[in-house]
């Protein structure tokens, strides 16, 4: 989706929280300019309605302080009836007392008041806050096209292993055709099992950006994410990290994308 129909859609709605995920930092002002052109007429009711959190001078971080502030001064009541917007370039940028004090203020988004987020990673946001928002995603990341991309480096980085099996590995993940598992992956060796893992977790990554608006299937993609990091970070610990662990992982992400991806 290009940017301008992103903001024309959050701007069809009444209010809410919309998480914008985005890649390319020079986006960010197309976005806030965007924003003020589809929500605001006069000069006046940008400045008085149009709010940017990001961390003050001396921290990295946006403060506890800053969203009492909003609180009190950005959402009394809108005698005016004019559109508000709360914009952040990078909700990480939140520490984790700011978000439990934003949370108080998003479970109930007042009439005509929208919080805009934008992030380069959704993995990096607490649950908490993605299932308060609706995720939309900028067209300039196609997936498909970069798991060919991956694929082909990953082949010529690694001659000594079957190019037949990372193609098997990746492809059937754009093709969403059957494929056994476990005869692939039991196909590493034991010092290849770690790339072996890195085509689980790319794949994964780029999936969970493709599905970002199947509210069901993200969940579960994002639930999956995090199992696989504590299994594998448990089996490493006690050296039993196997083939099959990783295959199990692989069959799982690929039977819950044929089944809740259409």
């Amino acid at each position: 989706m290009e940017i301008n129909q992103i903001i024309k859609k959050i701007n069809f709605e009444n209010q809410g929280l919309f998480l914008i995920e985005i890649n390319n930092s020079e986006k960010l002002e197309h976005i806030e300019k965007e924003i003020k052109s589809c929500f605001f007429e006069k000069q006046y009711e940008i400045d008085t309605c149009f709010l940017e959190l990001k961390p003050e001078t001396v921290s990295k971080f946006i403060s506890i302080d800053q969203i009492r502030k909003l609180k009190k001064e950005f959402l009394h009541t809108n005698v005016l009836n004019l559109n508000k917007i709360i914009f952040i370039k990078e909700i990480t940028e939140l520490n984790n007392n700011s978000i439990n004090g934003l949370l108080k203020l998003i479970e109930e988004v007042p009439q005509k008041t929208f919080f805009i987020f934008c992030t380069s990673n959704l993995l990096r946001i607490p649950k908490t806050v993605l299932s308060r928002s609706r995720i939309l995603r900028l067209n300039d990341f196609n997936s498909d096209v970069r798991l060919n991309i991956f694929a082909q480096d990953l082949i010529n980085q690694n001659q000594n292993i079957s190019e037949e099996i990372i193609q098997n590995l990746i492809y059937s993940f754009i093709s969403l055709e059957k494929i056994d598992f476990f005869e692939n992956v039991k196909l590493f060796t034991k010092n290849q099992i770690d790339i072996c893992s890195i085509i689980f977790l790319k794949v994964l990554n780029f999936n969970l950006r493709k599905y970002s608006d199947n509210r069901k299937l993200y969940k579960y993609l994002f639930d999956l994410h995090s199992n696989y990091l504590y299994d594998v970070n448990e089996s490493l610990q006690y050296n039993t990290l196997t083939n099959d662990l990783i295959a199990i992982y692989f069959t799982r992400l690929h039977s819950n994308i044929i089944k809740y991806g259409k």
